[in-house]
């Protein structure tokens, strides 16, 4: 499906929806909410890749760029049963979700808590996330290597851009060597949406830290 064709769908479902529904933003602003998906497939390594679990999937966009330029249909998206169906908030996620044709599923990312995967992937990814600050009480610092550790026994690679986009302070120093600011070709920070701490690491990498 060319890109054209797929923004023309989600439009379409859009109009079935709320304008403010969850989610909306991201069709009515595509131009800034592609280039950021965009960036993180550029920025991905997907050597031996050929399975992909991304983590809050919400609209789908990102699994959409890593099926239609990377070839991989091995792509299966969790959400919170919040925004998953019609019975909430979801249902806009959920139709805009359903034109890419992936298995969808109900996970939580919870602190200290194991994610209980049924299977084994190449690679998980997660953007703009929210498990490691917005849904954390104030002040708590999330346990990213309790969450690494578990990563690593479902897949081989992950990656994921924060929703932290400050000093980087209150990134654990164990988590340091694997964060990653992007920045333009004379070292100057980029702008929204690409502007952000990421993290880029592979088990082997993890394991022996």
């Amino acid at each position: 499906m060319q890109i054209e064709e797929y923004r023309e769908k989600l439009l379409e479902i859009s109009k079935r929806h709320w304008k403010k529904a969850p989610g909306a933003k991201y069709i009515h602003k595509w131009d800034m909410y592609m280039l950021e998906k965009q960036f993180c497939v550029d920025n991905m390594n997907f050597d031996g890749v050929n399975s992909v679990l991304e983590i809050g999937c919400g609209m789908g966009m990102l699994a959409y760029l890593i099926k239609e330029q990377k070839g991989i249909s091995d792509i299966e998206l969790t959400d919170v049963d919040e925004f998953f169906d019609h019975t909430d908030k979801g249902g806009l996620y959920k139709d805009c979700c359903d034109v890419l044709g992936l298995k969808r599923f109900v996970m939580y990312v919870n602190m200290n808590e194991p994610m209980k995967l049924d299977r084994q992937y190449d690679m998980i990814v997660a953007t703009r996330t929210v498990f490691d600050r917005e849904c954390l009480e104030p002040g708590t610092i999330f346990n990213y290597e309790y969450w690494l550790d578990d990563c690593f026994k479902y897949c081989k690679r992950v990656f994921v851009k924060t929703n932290f986009a400050g000093g980087g302070k209150s990134f654990p120093d164990y988590l340091r060597p694997y964060l990653w600011w992007p920045t333009g070709p004379n070292g100057e920070s980029l702008g929204k949406p690409r502007r952000g701490w990421y993290i880029r690491v592979d088990k082997e990498q993890w394991e022996n830290r």
